[in-house]
């Protein structure tokens, strides 16, 4: 992901979620400049049609709607949104988007990804292999039935 891609991710996470979920363009660019290594987007016929925001957290995951504050130290990836669009589906662009963060991971020193899990969402990611982290307390932003789930970056 570029700074340029920033517009075409506001829009399609404009299309890809109910407007209960979507963030600002100011939310979003937070993400994306904590995470530049870490954020990216797949096109087809030169247009975004899905993309992944993660970046370097340490704690419970952030609030959203808001830019990301200061932080000192990471200890984890935290992905933040995936969001595929509807015409796009199928093709295999949600599991390349986690692989690429996963390399990334890797090579950046990290052992683990961690992300929340909309109630909608909690089984595809459960399929994935991520992993409960029932010791953690969501922000109510997340609304009920969210979960945060973990998986370990392999070496």
């Amino acid at each position: 992901m570029t700074p340029g891609d920033l517009d075409p991710v506001f829009d399609l996470q404009c299309r890809a979620h109910t407007p209960d979920y979507h963030e600002s363009r100011a939310a979003l660019a937070s993400r994306f400049e904590r995470g530049r290594k870490t954020c990216f987007v797949a096109e087809l016929g030169h247009h975004a049609v899905a993309y992944l925001l993660a970046h370097p957290w340490s704690g419970a995951p952030p609030v959203l709607h808001h830019p990301l504050g200061k932080q000192a130290q990471a200890d984890h990836l935290f992905l933040h949104d995936l969001a595929v669009l509807p015409e796009a589906r199928g093709a295999g662009a949600a599991a390349a988007l986690i692989a690429a963060l996963e390399k990334q991971g890797r090579r950046d020193g990290f052992r683990e990804i961690r992300l929340v899990a909309l109630v909608n969402a909690v089984s595809f990611w459960q399929r994935l292999g991520w992993k409960p982290l029932t010791s953690i307390v969501l922000d109510r932003s997340y609304g009920v039935g969210a979960r945060v789930k973990a998986r370990a970056i392999s070496a």
